[in-house]
């Protein structure tokens, strides 16, 4: 009885991977998987905006955005971030932030992250199907995967970054040049790079890729490029936005002050550099990434070396967690599902015409995917994102602070007042993890809001030494609801 129902199954299985396994299905199903996800990660993402409750890159790329449309520079004066083109010369930005002009930004910015993530799926479908000649079955689950994996997930709602398109532009990019469709594979480098400077990297790489794979004149000269707008940008481009100096020094401070100084210090400090690249953090990033897709790009390390030089120097730099396994992750996020399309490839029984992968090893990668989306990704059923998307009394307190405030004032606020305020000249985020601090609270501002929800380790003493020295400072309470304190000058600053 087992054995035919078994048979029957397997049977039914395999007429409808006959189906799938046509034209029609390579064009269809990918666009509509993508159509679907994009759906999903919008629904999250703006959820999470409308809850007052994204991080702070949000409010900056918000406001960024704002000057732009208002023809002027991006800069940002949230977090004394600066001159957003001296970060990360990230041009690709500027048409995005004019949709502004007409759209609502933070939604336009969202829908247009979750839209280039989801985007993803159609590159990752062509790889599996057109180069590693997977079957159905092996690349609907790599689709899978990518669905459900977490630091696709994570960048999805970690406010906004345009380097996310960078995942769908190096999956891409590689698959138009393993195919040899070099005009398409240049625009996608060029997409990539107008993302993040230092993409550049990954693109030589991918030259690298391509010169190991026999197309040896176009890899040279793609790493040649690659290599050639990163060191640009770092040492000419980015400086000349910003204060003269490379943005990211601080990273790595004990290794010297500029590219050329950094780069020498590394090669002198071999055993100070090995101590990071090892550390702890890192090492909880390679689970991250490998973990979910069953460390199988192992198998086909060349198409997981490109990414390399570039994953070593974030590897290194000291950053926040939140860019290591954010942000800083793009990169390696594309080269993993190429590797892993590859590494499938490898382990599967090759047919006629297509690759047969054992039932098990899908198994075992639809597992992990499963299970590490429930760990560790942002929208994982522990984080309960069916809540999203309301708002509490406290929010409506945020709100009608906002709204109290005129639209060309300054003003200084807790980062939980960042989204709704940052579309304006210029906005100081105040710092309540410290000592007591009104003098500089009202330092140049028109207006200072205290969430005191985010002073919890000021006392009762002290938060009234600070109502009382910012009223000394010629401010006056306006609004006190729901932990929520609205300050006004008597007299603007103009």
């Amino acid at each position: 009885m087992t054995a035919t129902f078994r048979r029957r199954l397997d049977n039914y299985s395999l007429r409808w991977q006959a189906r799938l396994d046509s034209e029609w299905a390579d064009r269809v199903l990918p666009w509509a998987a993508a159509i679907g996800l994009f759906v999903l990660l919008a629904a999250l993402s703006l959820a999470r905006a409308r809850s007052l409750d994204s991080p702070i890159d949000l409010s900056q790329y918000t406001q960024a955005a704002w000057l732009l449309g208002q023809g002027q520079a991006p800069s940002v004066s949230i977090g004394g971030l600066g001159n957003l083109w001296a970060q990360q010369a990230a041009f690709i930005f500027y048409p995005v932030a004019l949709a502004g002009r007409v759209l609502p930004i933070i939604p336009t910015l969202l829908m247009f992250q979750s839209a280039v993530l989801a985007f993803a799926v159609v590159p990752i479908w062509k790889i599996s199907r057109k180069l590693a000649n997977l079957r159905v079955g092996a690349t609907a689950t790599l689709l899978f995967v990518y669905a459900a994996y977490p630091v696709m997930h994570n960048l999805n709602l970690d406010g906004f970054h345009p380097e996310v398109v960078a995942v769908p532009g190096l999956l891409a990019a590689a698959y138009f040049g393993l195919s040899g469709r070099w005009r398409w594979f240049t625009v996608c480098c060029v997409i990539v790079v107008a993302s993040r400077a230092d993409l550049g990297l990954a693109v030589a790489g991918m030259g690298g890729l391509l010169m190991a794979e026999g197309h040896r004149r176009r890899g040279l000269l793609t790493l040649l490029l690659g290599l050639g707008w990163t060191l640009a940008a770092a040492t000419w481009i980015q400086p000349a936005f910003g204060d003269g100096h490379f943005a990211h020094v601080a990273a790595f401070a004990p290794f010297g002050d500029t590219p050329a100084s950094i780069a020498w210090g590394m090669i002198t400090h071999p055993l100070d550099v090995l101590g990071r690249l090892f550390s702890e953090q890192n090492f909880n990033l390679l689970v991250t990434l490998l973990a979910p897709v069953v460390f199988l790009p192992i198998l086909a390390p060349r198409y997981l070396l490109p990414v390399v030089p570039l994953q070593f120097l974030y590897l290194v730099a000291d950053v926040p967690s939140e860019a290591v396994f954010g942000q800083q992750s793009v990169a390696a996020t594309a080269f993993v599902f190429l590797a892993t399309a590859f590494a499938l490839s490898r382990i599967g029984r090759k047919g006629v015409e297509k690759v047969t992968v054992d039932r098990r090893v899908l198994g075992a990668l639809l597992l992990a995917g499963t299970v590490f989306f429930v760990r560790d990704a942002a929208s994982s059923p522990y984080r309960q994102p069916w809540n999203w998307g309301s708002q509490d009394a406290a929010d409506g307190a945020r709100l009608e602070a906002r709204d109290r405030i005129p639209p060309d004032a300054s003003v200084r606020a807790s980062d939980t007042m960042m989204q709704v305020l940052a579309q304006r000249h210029l906005l100081y985020t105040l710092d309540t993890s410290g000592r007591v601090n009104p003098a500089g609270a009202a330092s140049g501002v028109d207006y200072v809001v205290v969430d005191r929800r985010r002073s919890e380790q000021w006392s009762a003493v002290e938060r009234q030494i600070f109502r009382e020295g910012l009223d000394s400072s010629g401010f006056d309470l306006v609004l006190d609801r729901e932990g929520i304190w609205l300050f006004a000058r008597r007299e603007p600053t103009g």
